[in-house]
């Protein structure tokens, strides 16, 4: 039976059982929502009258002048995954009065949306992926009788990789209390496996000034459930490694969003937003395995299970749109967002960049209540260019991989109708991103990788 280690700590995200990778994944969002959100590229602060446009300005809510419920249903492929879901369910109540001036319409909704899928699989090969040279560097001013502990697995100067390289014959000691590699396994592969979503629970108030001026709020929920699965394998054709890591995380927090959009003239439309950092509670778990074939003596030892707890922070989101709109035949809206990560207080560094997003919508009345939609959208990077983000020495987790996204982008076309009584849209969306895959933080050539992914909703919609 597996040892299990409780090990309860309280710290900042950026704990040893954590890094800025961590940071960056969960607080990544994608373009998620209703299909004419979708289809729109989720360029809709300036336009609102949408369910998911109040993921970005809850003042949106307030172009509503009938309440509505509606659900919507997709399928997400990336590579061999195919994942259906439901990234959206929201009830809005509408509430007006028959004037012209003044408060007129107050309007609250309650929704589930979900914001990023996890979901994908990464399989690749190459030379010198550094797995040994790894270990040795988080092991270097360990001295050997450092590994004679009964409960190593509880000592907090020693890192669960190193115990593993050391119990399965990869790393020799050398002087100085500096490590080198048992064997130099020259060829390698990784397979990646991740699954997972950032959903939220949220409600929200929006009123409507005199059919002209829209303010907003909301109280808005997210959780979070990641799971990582790794296979790193090297080789030289006699000796090898193979290590199995497991990660996840499990989290909710809280946050509030503040909006506005202004129709100064019947064309034009303005909108602005504000979103607070969420601070997430997390609860992490950790696993890691070891097969090895040194001098053809095979091996295979095991971490327990480690478990801990943290709070990790994510950025101040902010969002600016302007749209123009041109009567009954359609609207064009360009949207920029920003989102500040927090940097340390005295040093004022982070690892991570400020992000910025920039989006374009398109909606074109074909016929009388038939729509088409049409969206792009550019994400800079989180993360500074190709930084190392490796673990502390004496770290429990044993996930050495990494990645840096250079950059994302969507494209995205949607169809659709309504009326006064119900809505059908339906959008597709095609997402590409290239990114540099590290196996270790000592490999020195990163494998570049351009992921894509294909995304269709349906969303269906009733007003009364």
């Amino acid at each position: 039976m597996k040892k299990l280690l409780l090990i309860s700590l309280l710290a900042y995200c950026l704990s040893p059982l954590a890094h800025s990778q961590d940071v960056q994944r969960f607080a990544e969002r994608s373009v998620m929502g209703t299909a004419r959100y979708v289809g729109m590229g989720g360029a809709m602060t300036a336009i609102g009258g949408d369910p998911s446009a109040g993921l970005d300005n809850p003042a949106g809510l307030g172009l509503y002048r009938n309440s509505e419920i509606s659900l919507t249903a997709a399928v997400n492929a990336q590579g061999s995954i195919l994942k259906i879901q439901v990234p959206q369910v929201t009830a809005i109540w509408s509430s007006g009065k028959d004037k012209q001036k003044g408060l007129i319409y107050n309007n609250f909704l309650i929704s589930y949306n979900q914001l990023h899928s996890f979901h994908q699989d990464i399989q690749l090969a190459g030379a010198n992926l550094g797995m040994l040279p790894t270990i040795c560097a988080l092991t270097d001013g360990l001295n050997e009788s450092s590994f004679n502990d009964d409960k190593i697995w509880d000592n907090t100067e020693i890192g669960w990789l190193s115990i593993l390289g050391y119990d399965g014959y990869l790393i020799d000691p050398a002087s100085d209390n500096r490590w080198t590699p048992a064997a130099n396994l020259t060829k390698g592969r990784l397979s990646i496996s991740e699954t997972g979503a950032v959903n939220q629970y949220t409600i929200a108030w929006s009123g409507n000034i005199s059919n002209q001026w829209y303010i907003g709020a909301s109280i808005n929920i997210p959780t979070i459930n990641y799971s990582k699965n790794i296979v790193h394998f090297e080789s030289d054709g006699n000796n090898y490694a193979e290590l199995n890591s497991t990660f996840s995380a499990s989290g909710v927090g809280v946050n509030a969003s503040v909006g506005f959009i202004g129709r100064p003239t019947e064309w034009l439309r303005l909108g602005v937003a504000l979103h607070t950092p969420t601070v997430l509670s997390m609860s992490l778990h950790t696993e890691g395995l070891m097969y090895s074939k040194i001098a053809n003596n095979e091996y295979e030892t095991y971490t327990p299970t480690g478990r801990t707890t943290s709070t990790c922070p994510t950025p101040l989101r902010t969002s600016i749109s302007i749209a123009g709109q041109w009567k009954n035949i359609g609207m064009l809206s360009v949207q920029y967002d920003y989102a500040h990560t927090m940097r340390d207080k005295q040093t004022k560094i982070s690892p991570m960049e400020d992000v910025h997003t920039l989006r374009a919508g398109l909606e074109a009345q074909v016929w009388a209540g038939w729509y088409i939609n049409a969206g792009y959208v550019y994400e800079s990077p989180f993360l500074k260019q190709d930084p190392v983000v490796g673990l502390d020495y004496n770290s429990i987790r044993t996930d050495i991989d990494y990645r840096y996204t250079q950059w994302k982008q969507y494209a995205s076309v949607g169809i659709g109708y309504r009326n006064d009584l119900w809505l059908l849209t339906v959008a597709y969306q095609y997402g590409w991103q290239l990114l540099h895959q590290y196996a270790s933080e000592c490999q020195s050539n990163p494998i570049a990788l351009k992921l894509e992914n294909h995304y269709l909703n349906c969303t269906l919609g009733f007003r009364f």
